[in-house]
């Protein structure tokens, strides 16, 4: 019955690595769009800006995701 929906479905993550300029944190960031990356100890989108180095700019209309039950590694 969902067979031919699933097929059909093509999805690709970008994982890179950088210093968050939201948590000051070096952390991995998540993409499932080019233009949006997702720090992965904040929860902060950021754009992700090339300019001899990769930096992470942060979206100023969006705020990061904030869990008060997530605890971080080390805190």
């Amino acid at each position: 019955m969902y067979d031919g929906m699933f097929k059909k479905l093509d999805v690709a993550a970008n994982v890179s690595n950088g210093v968050c300029n939201v948590c000051h944190h070096e952390s991995m960031f998540v993409s499932l769009t080019p233009e949006i990356y997702r720090c992965v100890t904040c929860g902060a989108d950021c754009h992700q800006h090339i300019n001899g180095k990769i930096n992470y700019l942060p979206i100023s209309n969006r705020k990061p995701i904030k869990d008060d039950n997530d605890t971080k590694v080390g805190s």
